[in-house]
């Protein structure tokens, strides 16, 4: 309990920030926004107010049961303390777009479409930080089937694949200076060529 104290405070800190938050939230509050950082998808202040926290109770408490379903279970202890930092910064990433939310509804002028990018670029970033110390498992990591049938190719695409997320993430974060109209295009490139490219990366490995 106590390495989860820090995720159990900021749930309910989110919680608490949504119930004090309703009162000051117009009857639709923006939920989604395009790549201009224009609201278009919206919902009652209710749903609106706790869509994350709700959203961020489930997401935890599947990371937290994955390991114990994992026919791999077994190396999870040999990374616990990377999968520990990736769950915390998975938290953390939520509770600010949640944050993000409540303040652009409250009516904060919050340039949504400047903070996601920025954000994404930084969860991209710690993420290939740690990459490399992930072990083999079915839930967590780059799991092509010839990561997931061979260790070695596993270890060689995750330390790969820990620069190609660095980089990944600094690209995303740089498209806040691209046009808003292109800017969702160059996220899905960027995205869509690090995973190809790891993919056909972890297939060379396995030939060798």
């Amino acid at each position: 309990m106590k390495k989860h104290l820090f995720i159990i405070i900021l749930i309910a800190c989110s919680y608490v920030l949504s119930l004090l938050a309703i009162p000051f939230l117009p009857s639709e509050v923006a939920i989604h926004w395009n790549a201009a950082g224009e609201a278009d998808g919206f919902t009652n202040k209710w749903w609106g107010a706790l869509l994350f926290p709700i959203f961020l109770t489930g997401i935890v408490s599947l990371v937290l049961f994955l390991p114990k379903i994992d026919p791999r279970k077994e190396n999870y202890e040999k990374f616990k303390n990377v999968y520990l930092i990736f769950l915390h910064v998975l938290v953390i990433f939520f509770v600010i777009l949640h944050v993000m939310t409540l303040a652009y509804n409250v009516g904060f002028p919050v340039q949504v479409d400047i903070v996601v990018p920025i954000g994404v670029g930084v969860l991209f970033i710690v993420l290939g930080n740690y990459m490399p110390k992930i072990k083999p498992n079915y839930f967590i990591g780059i799991r092509t089937p010839w990561t997931l049938d061979n260790e070695t190719v596993w270890q060689k695409t995750h330390r790969v694949g820990g620069k190609v997320f660095v980089m990944m993430g600094v690209l995303v974060m740089l498209t806040i200076f691209v046009e808003s109209v292109w800017r969702f295009v160059f996220l899905l490139i960027i995205v869509f060529s690090g995973t190809i490219y790891l993919f056909v990366q972890s297939y060379i490995f396995s030939r060798k």
